[in-house]
């Protein structure tokens, strides 16, 4: 897979700032007060397991649901500790940025309402060190690993053709899977020119398809990933969406009804974002970024910023 993996080290040292994030929700003084009532013992513990939950989360790649991660966190003991768990998070997060450099993020206030309403209470673990130049903080996490570096040249790739292959809808590009499997193909041969299908009632937006699905998926070849296993895994960890096409989302392309259709995540707009990708496609086509697209998202950014006048 060498054009994927050529452009691996592309992905991974951008400079590009990624959008935005949506602030967490600050605690307000009784939830403060809720959490000091407790002796200093039980605070340390309810604001450590919560750290622990948030770290564990961060390794795995997980997306967070802020509404669950008490009873996560403290299990059958959330029920006797309601009215802390913002002022507990204050803390954890607090905890995570001062020890481990990360920061923990919610979708960008300008594209949440083009997501589904269970995306308004997901938070992300995002790396915030400040890298140098030559980004060496960048390859010192992710040079250690091919996989990984293919992992990551293989989204790369992804978003790319879904952000500038893809058609507009309901301000979200989306891209058919037919489209994006034969775009990847075209690249890499080894790469199935169509997507195994899967039959699984949890296939949606932001779902990720059962264990026992990934038997149907296609093995890689050489250093050729199993494409469509990470293409769940994307999805599972909200860099790319997924849905069914329709009679109402089929756009003017040729997508059958049932077929999927994948969108950018908001996990991508946080860790990426979408000028690094116009810049990644630039710099695999040995072009200009396009001043198009870029000029779109700075019109964009105009006008949320006026609204908000």
């Amino acid at each position: 897979m060498s054009q994927v993996d050529e452009s691996s080290s592309q992905v991974q040292f951008s400079q590009i700032i990624p959008e935005e994030s949506g602030g967490l929700p600050t605690a307000r003084a009784f939830e403060i007060n809720n959490l000091t009532s407790y002796d200093a013992p039980t605070q340390s513990r309810l604001v450590t397991d919560l750290s622990r939950l948030l770290l564990f989360k961060a390794l795995s790649g997980e997306p967070i649901d802020r509404t669950k991660v008490a009873k996560e966190a403290w299990g059958e003991r959330a029920a006797n500790c309601k009215g802390v768990t913002n002022a507990a998070l204050d803390k954890s997060v607090e905890r995570m940025r001062n020890v481990l450099g990360v920061d923990v993020k919610r979708v960008p206030e300008d594209q949440v309402k083009n997501f589904p309403n269970k995306f308004k209470e997901r938070m992300y673990i995002v790396n915030t060190i400040k890298d140098d130049e030559s980004g060496s903080h960048s390859k010192a996490l992710h040079s250690v690993h091919l996989d990984s570096a293919i992992e990551k040249g293989l989204l790369m790739l992804i978003l790319a053709f879904i952000y500038c292959k893809g058609e507009v809808q309901d301000h979200i590009r989306w891209i058919s899977a037919g489209d994006l499997y034969r775009l990847l193909h075209s690249v890499d041969e080894n790469i199935p020119a169509e997507p195994t299908i899967l039959k699984n009632k949890r296939d949606s937006i932001g779902d990720l398809a059962s264990p026992s699905a990934s038997k149907k998926f296609h093995g890689g070849v050489g250093l050729t990933p199993d494409v469509d296993m990470l293409v769940e895994k994307f999805v599972h960890m909200d860099y790319i969406l997924k849905k069914k096409a329709d009679k109402t989302n089929t756009g003017t392309n040729s997508t059958d009804e049932g077929a999927f259709l994948y969108a950018m995540g908001p996990r991508t707009l946080l860790e990426i974002g979408r000028k690094q990708i116009i810049y990644f496609c630039a710099e695999i086509l040995d072009e200009q970024p396009d001043p198009t697209m870029l000029q779109e998202l700075e019109d964009e950014g105009a006008e949320d910023h006026r609204r908000e006048q």
